[in-house]
């Protein structure tokens, strides 16, 4: 009897001088277990904050590329007919320098003369810097295209002396050369254009691609099970 009390009794001082060594570590123990009984739901919490943040950048994504593709099929809408005109006007079917005909010229001067200042003028600087320096560029490039058209059919439709204008003979035979030389420099200045247009495009290209790619990591993200 008195064995198997001292046996208990020892039994009940070591339990009791472990959890006395211990108590600090299980109290640790304990603090860790309540607090990430309590931090579930905040993890839970910000899972949902995460996933409404990747939605809403989505959703705004989505706008951007919408607004991107509407905006560059109109851009395509008002230069086709002009630009394909222009290549008729000055190459032929071979693709040969062709001169730049008087009525051509003027037709071509006012086709040209701002059919895209609403996109390369008024939404400057509202785009990828990449985009911005090609429309830089392409703007230029039909800033000459008019300049050269316009002095294409100048002398052909205005005269040396008339109530408008008089001009000596030497004035008159270097406006008249100039014209000359802007019947046979329209071509390159359309090839400009074209060039210009062509690298705008690859631009707003990559761009949608951009877009489209980063909208389908989203979508794999927010349909990823959690």
């Amino acid at each position: 009897m008195t064995s198997c009390s001292e046996t208990s009794h020892c039994i009940l001082s070591s339990i009791g001088c472990f959890i006395y060594d211990f108590q600090t570590l299980l109290t640790g123990i304990v603090a860790i277990g309540v607090a990430v009984i309590a931090g579930i739901p905040v993890w839970r919490q910000l899972k949902d904050s995460n996933l409404q943040t990747r939605i809403s950048h989505r959703e705004t994504l989505a706008t951007l590329l919408r607004d991107a593709l509407r905006r560059y099929d109109r851009v395509e809408k008002s230069i086709r007919d002009p630009l394909s005109f222009a290549s008729r006007a000055t190459s032929d079917p071979m693709g040969e320098p062709l001169e730049l005909g008087t009525e051509d010229a003027h037709h071509l001067q006012g086709a040209m003369n701002g059919v895209l200042d609403w996109y390369l003028v008024i939404l400057k600087d509202t785009e990828h810097a990449d985009i911005e320096s090609r429309k830089s560029e392409l703007k230029s490039a039909l800033a000459r295209l008019v300049e050269t058209a316009g002095d294409a059919h100048w002398a052909d439709i205005n005269d040396q002396h008339d109530e408008d204008n008089n001009f000596s003979d030497e004035e008159w035979a270097a406006i008249e050369a100039r014209c000359a030389a802007a019947k046979v420099e329209a071509t390159k200045c359309v090839s400009d254009v074209e060039k210009a247009y062509r690298k705008l495009r690859e631009a707003q290209q990559q761009w949608v691609q951009s877009l489209r790619t980063q909208i389908a990591r989203l979508d794999l993200q927010i349909a990823a099970p959690r």
